[in-house]
């Protein structure tokens, strides 16, 4: 199963993929409705394309608080996921530990919580284009 790096803003800023399960037209169906969830709650969410298992959040300027109930709100429609191989969990924590050495906050993720979470960028630098470049580094 391809994993992509779960990159939530919980601090100042940040943008991210939700992971989800796969590429057929249930599953797909189902991270629709998750995103449309997310935006009645004032989250930034574009539809996951066609064929696509993720889909991006940007929850910058967002306040954790109301972020942490926007997803307590939608949690029902959230995909559930298998846990992280043991090679899927070590590329995000190789992730992580390129986002700090980039200046970016990012917490370390865990089997229990594979997720990367992530804060603003250093002034002046671009998140993506940050996160891109370390993707392609570990070899995302």
């Amino acid at each position: 199963m391809k994993r992509l790096v779960v990159a939530l803003a919980f601090l100042v800023a940040g943008c991210g993929a939700i992971p989800g399960l796969g590429s057929d037209g249930r599953k797909h169906d189902q991270l629709v409705r998750y995103a449309q969830c997310l935006r009645q709650q004032g989250i930034q969410v574009a539809d996951p394309p066609p064929g696509e298992d993720s889909f991006h959040v940007d929850a910058r300027g967002v306040p954790k608080d109301r972020f942490d109930a926007a997803m307590k709100t939608c949690k029902k429609y959230a995909p559930q996921e298998e846990p992280p191989s043991a090679e899927d969990l070590d590329r995000m924590r190789k992730t992580a530990a390129c986002l700090r050495r980039n200046g970016v906050e990012a917490s370390d993720p865990t089997v229990a919580d594979p997720g990367i979470r992530v804060g603003a960028p250093p002034p002046g630098k671009d998140l993506d284009a940050i996160m891109t470049a370390c993707r392609k580094e570990v070899g995302e």
